[in-house]
């Protein structure tokens, strides 16, 4: 699998571009020399300086780049520009022809979503997941289920899933260009840009929800403030936190990978069946 390359605001790192690779030289250490072919994706957080030819190496090379904060936000994506149509954008449009299409497509999600809340459910508590396997569960069930788990405080939950999204979505818009599929044709995201990556990202969610839960059970254990930190423009995580939410997201990467993929699969087996 390709390698993420993470950049985060440090004192005295610059990003340059040179040829088909980067340099990546920082105060007090050895620059390192990071060939393109070598990176899948690229996530930058925070200001840090860079050549602007940095980016278009990525897009020319087909590798998205995803900007963000350590609160999670100001959130922006670079993709190559490619007048031409991805190769199934025809196809894509099925699931728009007429309501009945847009209904399964729908129902296609509701399902993919509810087989992700199992097993975040099964990881939680085995008993729980028994319990709606046997009788049921609404989504109702699922976010008073994941509530306990929760923070009290909203927006340390907001913030930290907000960063597990674009991490995952970063990871997704990529699956999505490799597949020629078009990343803004949605259905539940209709009319909103990456309305593909948001639909497929909804069916995702208890993974990443999951994943939150684990960065808050992990931060007991030591001194919470060394995670997520309140300053004036409210609660953001730390260095020491953006440290442990990349690190369990590159563990668990490759599962989340197959998912993605296995999800896009499903996806072509329902344009499929719609044809017919």
């Amino acid at each position: 699998m390709d390698k993420t390359l993470y950049l985060s605001e440090n004192r005295g790192l610059e990003v340059i571009r040179d040829g088909p690779s980067v340099w990546v030289k920082e105060e007090g250490k050895a620059g390192r020399r990071i060939p393109s072919r070598l990176i899948g994706r690229v996530i930058i957080i925070g200001n840090l300086k860079m050549d602007a030819g940095v980016v278009t190496l990525f897009t020319e090379n087909d590798i998205p780049v995803t900007f963000m904060n350590m609160r999670g936000k100001e959130a922006a994506v670079t993709i190559p520009y490619n007048h031409n149509l991805p190769r199934h954008y025809e196809e894509q449009k099925i699931f728009l022809e007429n309501d009945e299409n847009i209904k399964r497509f729908e129902m296609w999600l509701f399902s993919k979503r509810r087989d992700a809340q199992l097993n975040t459910a099964k990881r939680l508590s085995p008993d729980t997941a028994s319990t709606f396997t046997s009788r049921g569960f609404r989504e109702c069930d699922y976010q008073e289920f994941i509530r306990q788990y929760k923070p009290r405080t909203e927006e340390k939950w907001d913030v930290v899933k907000a960063i597990i999204n674009h991490l995952v979505r970063e990871m997704l818009i990529g699956s999505i260009m490799r597949s020629d599929l078009d990343p803004h044709i949605g259905i539940r995201h209709r009319r909103h840009n990456f309305g593909l990556a948001l639909d497929i990202c909804y069916t995702i969610g208890p993974a990443i929800d999951l994943q939150g839960i684990q960065f808050f059970e992990r931060s007991k254990g030591s001194k919470e403030n060394d995670f997520i930190i309140k300053g004036q423009g409210g609660w953001s995580v730390s260095k020491d936190g953006m440290k442990d939410i990349i690190h369990r997201f590159e563990n668990r990467k490759k599962i989340l990978h197959d998912l993605i993929e296995r999800t896009l699969d499903d996806l072509f087996a329902l344009m499929r069946e719609l044809r017919i």
